[in-house]
């Protein structure tokens, strides 16, 4: 009897399990579709943004001003550990 009933309980445990994995499947085709829907629709928007483009100008001028700053500032230091003898 105690077989009979491991039985019926793998039977409903397998039942399950593979009703959780077709939905999953479900699941993620339905996902795999937005996102190919929502990846098309990104691309056309980056093209045609220009705001994000001109904030990623200043962004890159401002990093260039900065770097320039940090360079001259380095090569300050650099003079002045060769001029002590370092």
């Amino acid at each position: 009897m105690a077989k009979v009933q491991k039985k019926k309980v793998s039977k409903s445990k397998g039942k399950s399990a593979k009703s959780k994995i077709e939905k999953l499947n479900a699941d993620l085709k339905e996902i795999e579709s937005i996102k190919s829907l929502v990846g098309v629709r990104e691309k056309t928007n980056k093209v045609l943004d220009a705001k994000k483009i001109k904030e990623d100008l200043t962004k890159q001028k401002e990093d260039k001003e900065r770097n320039k700053k940090a360079e001259s500032e380095l090569e300050q230091q650099l003079e002045m550990l060769t001029g002590m003898g370092l």
